[in-house]
């Protein structure tokens, strides 16, 4: 048996109120609850799973009007059915503009009454479901990113569905190119913040002088190139989420002022003898072993604890190896879309050596390999003879290396020969337009130029 729909009536005439609840009974299969006052009526609705709300508009203390927003503050599920008497026309017509279903004039009809109480538990049951439909589609979108069946890939999934819904701080850890980054935009992206972006700050990326006022913003004259006020990341992410990346890479100094954030949820920008109050949800990430570090007194014991809240661990792409077929299906039809190439499809011996082969560099390595093979890949089936690291394949071929050679400059040489093939393939596929082909490369095409630059290639010869 299901849970029955609820329908507070709320009126400060306690007659009405008895002879409403009496009807509503007789004549529907659902809970009816009463209150004498809007105040009773706001906590039943902090209380219980209430559907329908049918008030009347003249009560005294706090009106009908004033409920009604009270109502849309606390849960936007709510119908709302405003009763009015003689003369209080213009409010109803302000509570349907304020968000109120419907109203329905005093005194009414119980015939009519009843009809617009089912019309609104209706409605009310469409619009749940609706957000729970737009839930269900947005949930998929924020794993749209993150791709495995493996054990351990689901027990990742299980692990942020849980966490993203609350508040609390949360430390993902793993090796490089695991998909930490993924993760903080799922928990971001299913959190109740969502509909604020999330800041992202790359911690190793900026000198410590720069990150510390990036972070914290500062005051005109702060500094000798202060000129005018600045505001910093977390003012910026207040009400949001920000994603500290690579959080091991934070100087003692910058860790004492983060661990005043999670204590205190303040700031003190540069320059500034005030503090100022932020609602900032922390997402910290790391590849280092942070209980190491804090031997090394490198890293902060209050910090982090006050960090690992919650800890996530991304799992290696050793551990979830089953996960490579899939991965690489994707990765194929995402790299089309951004090289804006034909979409490949990869033989059965091209996926064995995917599963064979060791990943150093985990997901982020056989992302990048699958786009490098794609924008020099000719046809439109990839075989193994298209792995540029497979055995028996040109200077790439381990058999071939002259091992006698020093290792630095083999390196270069690899680096070389990879590095003209896949320019010279980007090339070709947009003849010779070296802007187009340095978006689709991702590098900045001042970036690319060197490249072309470097080895001397000829981009006239591609251009028709």
């Amino acid at each position: 048996m299901g849970v029955k729909d609820t329908i507070l009536i709320v009126d400060d005439e306690t007659d009405l109120l008895k002879g409403l609840k009496r009807t509503v009974d007789m004549e529907m299969d659902c809970q009816v609850l009463i209150a004498e006052n809007s105040f009773d009526a706001i906590e039943l609705i902090k209380n219980e799973p209430i559907d329908v709300v049918l008030a009347d508009i003249c009560m005294p203390e706090m009106d009908g009007i004033a409920l009604l927003h009270a109502i849309n503050d606390l849960n936007q599920f709510v119908t709302v059915i405003m009763m009015t008497a003689y003369g209080t026309i213009e409010m109803a017509v302000e509570a349907i503009k304020a968000g109120a279903y419907d109203f329905i004039q005093k005194p009414f009809d119980e015939e009519r009454l009843i009809h617009l109480l089912k019309k609104g538990i209706e409605l009310n049951r469409l619009v749940r479901e609706n957000a729970r439909l737009i839930e269900k589609v947005h949930e998929k979108e924020s794993f749209e990113n993150m791709v495995g069946k493996s054990e351990a890939m689901l027990k990742v999934f299980r692990t942020l569905q849980m966490i993203a819904k609350s508040d609390v701080t949360v430390l993902i850890l793993g090796e490089t190119g695991t998909g930490k980054d993924l993760a903080a935009r799922a928990i971001h992206s299913l959190s109740k913040r969502r509909h604020r972006s999330m800041v992202t700050v790359n911690c190793p990326a900026l000198p410590e002088n720069i990150l510390e006022s990036e972070l914290f913003g500062y005051r005109k004259g702060a500094f000798t190139d202060a000129v005018s006020d600045k505001r910093g990341l977390f003012e910026e992410a207040d009400g949001s989420s920000i994603f500290l990346d690579e959080i091991g890479d934070l100087s003692i100094p910058l860790q004492t002022k983060l661990l005043r954030v999670l204590q205190e949820k303040e700031i003190r920008p540069l320059g500034d003898t005030n503090v100022q109050r932020v609602d900032v949800r922390i997402i910290a990430s790391t590849n280092q072993d942070l209980e190491k570090k804090m031997e090394d007194k490198l890293f902060r014991e209050d910090l982090y604890y006050r960090l690992n809240v919650v800890k996530l661990t991304m799992p290696p792409l050793c551990e979830m190896k089953e996960d490579i077929p899939l991965l690489t299906e994707h990765f194929l039809k995402k790299s089309a879309r951004e090289l804006d190439v034909t979409a490949k499809k990869i033989t059965p011996e091209a996926i064995s050596y995917f599963l064979a082969r060791d990943w150093h560099g985990n997901i982020r390595e056989l992302e990048n390999t699958i786009r490098g093979i794609m924008a020099i890949a000719q046809g439109d089936v990839i075989d193994i003879k298209d792995l540029p690291f497979k055995e028996n394949q040109g200077s790439f071929a381990a058999d071939d290396l002259d091992i006698s050679q020093p290792y630095k400059l083999l390196k270069e040489r690899m680096i070389e020969e990879f590095s003209k093939k896949y320019v010279t393939g980007l090339l070709k596929k947009t003849r010779g337009n070296v802007s187009q082909a340095a978006h689709k490369s991702g590098i900045k095409r001042q970036s690319f130029q060197k490249i072309i630059r470097r080895y001397r290639i000829k981009t006239d010869k591609f251009r028709v």
